[in-house]
């Protein structure tokens, strides 16, 4: 990302000459004026409008929500959750909200935001395995929270259950109630960092109990119902079948018991949990680890505001809410 001082430097003037041509001051020549011009466009400089903001008005108070793209059914029940308990924190605190998602791995839109200087700080729900973006933040000591654990070699603040220990132990009760062929279906693609945690969970809970980890029994898909169905018609397919399935969303737990029905079975014939309990997985029976997510949302808005509040470098803070296994019909022990 070029600033100020880059433009100058290869244009070869001072980084005040720098700021008057951009900003399209001061008594500078033409020709000195289009080389700084022509340099920043070629260095693809863009003007922190944050800092100018806030040395005309101080008054920029809307922070960012950065969530998934749009169209991935990913956890779609938390999203108003997430998104009121936010908003609650932010209209106490006297912020506006902005809502944003990164188009994918390697994305700039995240810090074209930055850059254009209309948010004072990021929350990230669902955050992808995005190091260079969150280091970039980290570079320009950008206030940002994830809404979950951070990838390795990024030092961020946090708020989020720990996926890997509540995926382990959702494994660990299966075991316990007689399971060991045990399937897992991801919530959504392994790129974020939730899925990628409660993958590492389930894995760490075989090996500790000498069960061997077979990725036939893995599946990786959307989150959504299909997912779910494609899911169990694999697994049924399979010459041992699982007797048991984590699954890393409510859709795809519905899915797999649509998919149970169409093969003339149902919920007594598999073990079934799911993640991020709902209204909707209560309603079907299905036992779920709840994730207090309104709660984990409104923790992470007052850490970014505590944080924006400090204009130096701090040291980052985490918070781990605890999850709870709640049983329902589909918890049933092996046959």
């Amino acid at each position: 990302m070029a600033t100020i001082k880059d433009v100058a430097k290869e244009a070869g003037v001072s980084i005040a000459a720098a700021s008057l041509a951009l900003n399209g001051k001061g008594s500078l020549s033409e020709e000195t004026r289009a080389k700084i011009i022509e340099t920043a466009e070629r260095l693809n400089y863009k003007p922190n409008a944050l800092a100018k903001g806030l040395v005309t008005s101080n008054k920029i108070n809307t922070i960012g929500i950065i969530i998934p793209k749009p169209g991935t059914e990913f956890l779609p029940f938390v999203g108003m959750d997430i998104l009121g308990g936010i908003g609650e924190v932010a209209n106490e605190k006297k912020y506006n909200m902005l809502l944003d998602w990164e188009e994918g791995l390697g994305g700039t839109k995240v810090l074209d935001l930055v850059r254009s200087g209309i948010v004072r700080g990021l929350v990230f729900f669902l955050p992808l395995n995005d190091v260079t973006t969150f280091r970039a933040l980290n570079d320009l000591n950008f206030p940002y929270v994830l809404m979950s654990r951070p990838p390795e070699g990024v030092y961020c603040s946090w708020v989020d259950v720990d996926n890997v220990d509540a995926a382990y132990q959702a494994t660990v009760s299966l075991i316990k109630a007689g399971h060991t062929r045990i399937s897992f279906s991801s919530p959504g693609p392994i790129e974020f960092l939730v899925s990628s945690d409660r993958h590492s969970g389930y894995r760490q809970a075989l090996l500790s109990h000498n069960i061997s980890y077979d990725e036939s029994y893995v599946s990786i898909g959307n989150g959504d119902i299909q997912s779910g169905k494609a899911a169990m018609t694999h697994f049924l397919s399979l010459k041992e079948p699982p007797t048991a399935l984590i699954a890393g969303s409510n859709l795809l737990a519905i899915g797999m018991l649509e998919s149970l029905k169409e093969h003339g079975l149902d919920h007594r014939d598999k073990a079934i949990i799911t993640f991020d309990d709902s209204p909707l997985a209560e309603s079907y029976g299905i036992s779920a680890i709840h994730i207090p997510t309104n709660t984990i949302a409104k923790e992470s808005a007052r850490l970014l505001i505590k944080r924006i509040g400090h204009t130096r470098r701090v040291e980052p803070e985490n918070i781990v809410i605890d999850a709870q296994l709640i049983v329902r019909n589909t918890f049933v022990p092996v046959r």
